[in-house]
């Protein structure tokens, strides 16, 4: 086999369109295949280095726990290091070993020799390990600086930055370097929070907030203004809240869409950025948590020509994530699918996005009016907020057409009780719903460092737990945060059948609704999250945090 390209085609990695676009890409861009394939997340971090490893016959290096001597840092510079995503690893007299993602990159080895003198001996790394790792290592270098940074005593209008500026001043390259440490985290927000005597950020990692960095806090006004600027805001503004938003485009296909929202408080201006990662939001059905049952009847249900589907679960708990998965399934030349949101979260090549312009009159219900005339095939509505909006969609649904829509609802049941308060009839809910589905996120223990969790008889009793399920808890290493890494969603998946069609007609209450679900062996939303802790996916402690299932431990 002569090259990579052909090794991974062979290992139907990479089929041979994806092969096409990213080889053609690639040679446009001047990259070589694999840090294309890297650069745009086209190929997970694990199965690439795997790949190249077998290929090119290099060990890899774990970075999870790894130490790297300060005097290593300053061999070569930070920026050759994020241009190439090298790093050094170690000094053995006159040879260097440094760890990359991409062997075949021949320009960043031959730098490092000439830079160094020494030779170099090649070590592969996960490519997104290196970006974290390299991240840390320069904001700790940008925090330094900061420190030594003089306050200006005002901040001009007319201050003129941008993310991809090569702007070298210490402020800009720390929010640079923190906003790329986030992404590379996958967390979902970035806090940055005024104090009297410092200004602290903060980052929300699978659900949960962490302290990163603290800078001084007369650099405060400073970071609020580069933050403004990025998102267009009015950085003279300091009296009322502001939103406004900037994209990041990382690569072809990988674009990061960041929301920005100020708010004055006490000492001056919190900010909040919520990054929305296109790459890591959009994920197939068989990554979001749903059991084989599940699955199957939701796919069931999404492939009829005509009905409702209704996600269910309060903000954050994944509902958008869960509805473009389904609409990358049903993705194909053959359908026109429309959706309209407040704002558009994920973008996906293919779907008819809208996004609601109050100000311009564009809602939820007259988006949905003109989809209705665009002849459309699928329909996704971001949220049902009122009667209205309530009432075009059940009628798209009644008229030949799948909708897809979210709840703001506790429960999958408590979905039908808000239709009913918004003035819905019963027989039009009946008619129109095919299937509720209601989630939580709950985080997914670290595979690399749980232990077993040792419970009682009486707990196991009390859960359910066989004897021979072993139960985890977390403990933490440097590969995760705490002792959990990822999130995972915990679903219950209501088919409306004609039963429970019935039932709805007879305005049943949710108690008598409930009872029938729990005669057709329907996980509720507890005992799918006690399902996944005896499969070892997530811990009692979590489970506790997300639905208050108190226990003593």
């Amino acid at each position: 086999m002569n090259n990579f390209s052909e090794y991974l085609q062979n290992k139907e990695i990479l089929d041979g369109e994806e092969f096409e676009k990213a080889a053609h890409a690639a040679k446009e861009q001047k990259q070589g295949l694999l840090s294309y394939l890297a650069n745009n997340r086209i190929i997970s971090a694990e199965l690439l280095v795997k790949a190249a490893s077998e290929f090119f016959k290099l060990p890899i290096v774990d970075l999870s726990n790894a130490q790297i001597d300060e005097k290593l840092e300053k061999l070569f510079s930070y920026d050759l290091m994020r241009e190439h995503n090298v790093l050094p690893i170690r000094q053995n007299d006159s040879c260097l070993e440094i760890a990359l993602s991409d062997p075949e990159n021949s320009q960043a080895i031959e730098i490092i020799q000439f830079q160094t003198g020494l030779h170099v001996k090649i070590i592969l790394a996960r490519y997104d390990h290196l970006e974290s790792f390299i991240n840390k290592i320069t904001s700790k270098q940008h925090v330094h600086s900061l420190n030594d940074l003089e306050p200006q005593a005002d901040v001009q209008d007319n201050i003129e930055l941008d993310w991809h500026s090569h702007d070298d001043t210490p402020l800009v390259q720390f929010v640079n370097t923190m906003i790329d440490d986030a992404i590379q985290k996958n967390a979902s927000d970035i806090h940055f929070e005024v104090y009297e005597n410092y200004c602290r950020v903060r980052f929300r990692l699978d659900g949960v907030l962490k302290e990163t960095s603290k800078i001084p806090q007369n650099l405060a006004q400073q970071l609020a203004a580069r933050l403004k600027i990025m998102a267009k805001l009015d950085i003279s503004e300091h009296r009322v809240p502001q939103d406004g938003r900037f994209k990041i485009k990382l690569g072809d296909q990988h674009i990061v869409d960041v929301r920005v929202s100020s708010c004055p408080v006490l000492h001056g201006e919190k900010i909040v950025l919520r990054l929305l990662d296109n790459c890591s939001m959009l994920r197939d059905f068989r990554e979001i948590g749903f059991d084989k049952k599940q699955q199957n009847d939701f796919l069931e249900n999404v492939n009829k020509p005509q009905g409702m589907i209704i996600v269910t679960g309060p903000t954050g708990s994944g509902k958008t994530v869960t509805l473009y998965s389904a609409l990358k399934y049903l993705n194909t030349n053959a359908k026109n699918i429309s959706s309209v949101e407040d704002p558009v979260e994920i973008v996906l090549h293919g779907i008819n996005q809208v996004n609601v312009n109050t100000k311009a009159k564009l809602t939820f219900a007259t988006a949905l009016r003109a989809f209705l005339r665009q002849d459309p095939d699928i329909i996704m509505i971001g949220e049902i907020r009122d009667l209205e909006t309530a009432e075009i969609a059940i009628k798209a649904a009644q008229t030949g057409h799948l909708v897809l829509s979210t709840l703001h609802t506790n429960s999958a049941l408590d979905a039908l009780t808000r239709l009913r308060n918004m003035g819905i009839a019963p027989y039009n809910i009946a008619s129109s719903l095919l299937l509720i589905t209601a989630q939580r996120l709950a985080r997914k223990l670290c595979p690399k460092c749980k232990e077993e969790h040792i419970l009682s008889n009486a707990l196991r009793k009390h859960f359910g737990f066989y004897d021979n399920v072993k139960i985890f808890k977390p403990r933490g290493c440097e590969a995760c945060s705490n002792g959990y890494s990822g999130r995972i969603a915990i679903h219950e998946v209501l088919p409306v059948d004609e039963q429970f069609h019935d039932l709805i007609l007879q305005e049943k209450n949710n108690a008598l609704l409930r009872k029938y679900v729990e005669q057709q062996n329907i996980l509720s939303l507890q005992q799918s999250a006690l399902e996944k802790i005896a499969r070892g996916v997530t811990s009692l402690d979590e489970i506790n945090r997300v639905f208050g299932i108190a226990y003593e431990k």
